[in-house]
């Protein structure tokens, strides 16, 4: 058979001859009327798990639409009863090609054009090569397909029986449906011409006969018009669904679930970014993960309820995408009624789909989503299913509203349980959450004190965060804004109790002074702005009592941690907080916060800021309680300790004599405090030359810990160790490497110890150390990269002690004329101190300076 735009009225043989449309240069698309006997269809279906033939069984008066390239073939079953069609196509060129059977599209010599392939989905989400099952199994009721949603009819019969085909497979656009139009027209006129001649040739010659003959082809020619504004009618609806709903970015088509491994199309909200890692955060199991999951697989109404940044849109997303990553998914953009309905029938529609509908809530408006709409979607065998979720909150007013328009509401909410879903993560979700703190952002959020919930922390804190930096201009929220700087920069200080508000009052001028022609708003206003809630229940500044307008206030914590991953970004390094804002703070802090802003100002350098927090304590303490009070001398210890620590070893002995003298006549000789003053100022002698002095003085002090504390105590064990190390440095280098070559090796061949015990590796790198200073480069490294391998064996490779070994080693190597191999294990020390410290730890400082100097002796060693 070949087309042309006349009508044709073949004879299908009884001998079955399988043909398949296949345009080599121009789609068509077939019109086909049954007049006689009972001819089948068959085409592959290409969407099932394995592949199969699909037959349809046609009688008298159906009417049949083949699209454009889709492989079938035509059969008559029957040896006995002759097969007479009228079929009408789009264009007139030679197009049938006798195949031996069914075929792929990828089978053909040549490939159909961009838009037609027969493998492709439709964007609507149908195969365009699909046909559906028969209303006689489905009972169609086609009064109501002629003037509802999207389903559309390709095969119909005034014998109310046939076939009916989804919308994608036939509209696919507006000229395609005019074509189509203009075909099925055709098609109705040359039946209604033709039929009494295909009557009178079959020998039927009645006048009756041919009347009703002429009655029937007449009323499926008024059917034709049906289905041609049926068609326009399709064709604005893809329009819509399409429009309607989410699709990846450049693709025309709905898209499987699990082509969304973006979180945020889906209205899970962003994180903040990191160098090495995902746009979003990894996933944190929830405990109702594997539940969701399974109702999901059943196809029933899935409803997760939590409060806002309970994360419930991010559970319900991995969970679809764990249970059904092959269905499509339909997920609405807008809660528009008109759009709604179109794509809700759209839904229906489809044999695999997924409905998201986030915020159920918005979707519960008259004539919107309707208890109709949930059975027709999870019911009648279909492998659909519905994902919602709502707030906590919502679906409370809604059940409790008495009013008629919330009735159907209330239907709608009948038939899921609602799955709820905690803010705080429970102890398992914890332990699952602790393994995934590789990534900053889990890291940051599990960091006590855990006041927030992660995916508040989370999902808020970026938000927040924007909202503060950005109302410091004229005509926002300046005043407001330096409010929640001076408690941001408080808790950057190191203060952890809650903060008055006459203290921030009198902070946050120090930021607005920096700008003299902003115009803040009033103090009052400042504050409703910065107590104001915007992400579920939280705020930039938040009452320590809730609901209380004079308790002090506490800062979105994530406030703070993002103020400092800025400020250690900075190209020319951190700044922390100005110093005239520090000595502002010290006049309005207790004398334990000035200790804490000591600690804090030291792991910055800030050393002036150091010395006066101390000061300000040991003031403070003497004040309130004397010189010889507890907390003064514990105070001053302190102070004498940090001097130490920076290399200040004259100054630091002044103060410890000074702090013992004090301490022998107030708490005693064998008080403990005065031991630790004791036990401080043997070091001090020893780091001074005298390390005779200092020696004895240590084992005085071990003896009486000994005596009064025994030998298991801490105390005891710091004496120990401290007189060991004075010992082993007084010895001779020879000596020292003698005696821990020997020590080293009874330990490796200890039964109980071994070559890999922590002891026996501790010995072994104390070797390589007196190797080192014997001038014995080789030997020394040697043991050290055999430290190396054995803690990385018995500890990891990212435990403190192994990064121990790996920089002693690189340090050595580059010392030794390999610049190349030191600058190498410090890029490895790097890598594994970024994973596990925080951004501004004065550990990874360091590391960057020692990689940035032996990268440059390595460079310059090449280019000579």
């Amino acid at each position: 058979m070949t087309g042309s735009s006349r009508d044709h009225t073949p004879h299908l043989p009884h001998r079955r001859q399988p043909t398949v449309s296949a345009p080599r240069s121009s789609p068509s698309e077939t019109a086909i009327h049954v007049i006689k006997g009972h001819p089948e269809f068959v085409f592959l279906d290409e969407l099932r798990r394995h592949p199969e033939e699909i037959r349809i069984h046609t009688a008298p008066g159906d009417y049949i639409f083949v699209p454009p390239y889709v492989p079938h073939r035509e059969e008559n079953p029957s040896p006995d009863i002759e097969a007479v069609v009228v079929i009408a196509r789009s264009t007139q060129e030679a197009i049938v090609v006798n195949l031996p059977g069914a075929v792929r599209a990828g089978q053909r010599g040549r490939s159909p054009p961009a838009g037609g392939c027969l493998t492709a989905a439709d964007p609507l989400g149908v195969p365009r090569y699909g046909w559906p099952t028969s209303p006689r199994r489905t009972g169609v009721d086609w009064r109501a397909w002629l003037t509802a949603g999207p389903p559309v009819m390709t095969m119909a019969s005034n014998r109310r029986h046939g076939v009916r085909i989804s919308g994608g497979a036939m509209a696919r656009s507006r000229r395609g449906v005019s074509i189509l139009g203009a075909v099925v027209s055709v098609g109705g006129l040359a039946v209604l011409l033709a039929v009494p001649g295909v009557l009178q040739s079959a020998g039927i010659s009645t006048p009756w006969m041919l009347a009703t003959g002429v009655l029937v082809a007449g009323a499926g020619g008024a059917f034709t018009d049906l289905v041609k504004r049926r068609l326009e009618r399709t064709a604005t609806d893809r329009e819509v669904v399409l429009d309607g709903c989410v699709r990846l970015p450049g693709d025309k088509r709905l898209p499987l679930v699990g082509d969304i491994d973006d979180p945020t199309l889906l209205g899970v909200r962003p994180s903040w970014s990191v160098d090495t890692g995902p746009p979003s955060p990894p996933y944190v199991q929830r405990d109702v993960h594997e539940g969701l999951v399974a109702q999901l697989q059943a196809g029933k109404f899935v409803l997760l309820v939590g409060d806002r940044l309970s994360g419930t849109t991010r559970t319900a997303y991995e969970a679809v995408r764990a249970a059904l990553p092959g269905h499509t998914l339909i997920a609405p953009t807008s809660p528009a009624v008109d759009k709604l309905r179109a794509v809700i029938e759209h839904a229906k529609s489809l044999p695999r789909a997924v409905v998201w509908l986030d915020d159920l809530d918005q979707y519960l408006v008259p004539e919107g989503l309707t208890f109709q709409d949930i059975r027709h979607l999870v019911a009648g065998g279909h492998q659909r299913t519905i994902m919602a979720t709502i707030k906590i909150s919502n679906l409370y007013q809604l059940q409790s509203d008495a009013s008629f328009e919330a009735r159907e509401a209330k239907r709608v909410l009948r038939d899921p349980k609602p799955v709820p879903l905690a803010c705080k993560l429970t102890t398992s979700e914890l332990d699952r959450a602790r393994a995934l703190t590789a990534d900053e952002r889990i890291g940051a959020a599990l960091r006590p004190p855990r006041e927030f919930g992660l995916a508040e922390y989370i999902g808020a804190g970026l938000p927040l965060f924007d909202r503060w930096r950005n109302a410091s201009g004229t005509g926002a929220y300046p005043r407001g804004a330096s409010l929640v700087s001076a408690a941001v920069d408080c808790r950057r200080l190191g203060l952890t109790r809650p903060l008055a508000r006459e203290m921030l009052e009198e902070l946050h001028t120090h930021y607005l002074a920096h700008r003299p022609r902003l115009q803040p708003e009033p103090v009052a206003e400042a504050w409703d702005w910065a107590l104001k809630q915007h992400e579920g229940t939280l705020s930039l500044l938040m009452p320590s009592t809730p609901h209380s307008e004079s308790a002090p206030l506490d800062v979105f914590r994530y406030l703070v941690d993002a103020s400092e991953r800025e400020d250690s970004e900075r190209a020319t390094g951190p700044e922390w907080v100005p110093d005239d804002l520090c000595t502002r703070v010290l006049a309005l802090v207790a004398p334990d916060e000035a200790e804490a802003i000591a600690s804090t100002a030291h792991s910055y350098g800030r050393y002036a800021t150091v010395r006066s927090a101390f000061r300000h304590a040991i003031d403070q303490y003497s004040r309130q309680g004397g010189s010889g009070d507890e907390r003064t001398l514990a105070a001053r210890f302190g102070f004498a300790r940090w001097l130490h620590v920076i290399g200040e070893f004259a100054e630091a002995e002044e103060v410890v004599r000074a702090v013992l003298g004090v301490q022998r006549q107030t708490l005693g000789a064998d008080h403990p405090g005065t031991l630790a003053g004791r036990q401080q100022l043997a070091l001090l002698l020893f780091e001074r030359g005298q390390r005779e002095a200092a020696v004895a003085e240590c084992e005085s002090v071990l003896a009486r810990r000994i005596e009064l504390l025994g030998e298991a105590a801490p105390e005891t064990l710091e004496s120990r160790i401290a007189l060991t190390a004075m010992q082993e440095r007084q010895e001779s280098p020879h000596t020292a490497a003698a005696r821990l070559r020997a020590d080293t090796d009874a330990r490796t061949a200890d039964p109980d110890l071994g070559p890999g015990h922590s002891a026996t590796l501790t010995s072994r790198l104390s070797l390589a150390i007196a190797l080192w200073q014997l001038g014995q480069p080789r030997q020394a490294q040697e043991e050290c990269r055999l430290v190396l391998e054995g803690r990385r064996r018995a500890l990891g490779h990212a435990h403190c002690e192994t990064l121990e070994a790996l920089g002693t080693l690189s340090s050595w190597r580059g010392q030794a004329g390999d610049a190349a191999g030191a600058a190498a294990g410090f890029a490895e020390l790097l890598a594994a101190q970024e994973r596990t410290l925080r951004q501004d730890h004065p550990s990874l400082r360091e590391t960057r300076g020692l990689l940035a100097y032996w990268l440059e002796r390595a460079a310059g060693a090449e280019a000579r």
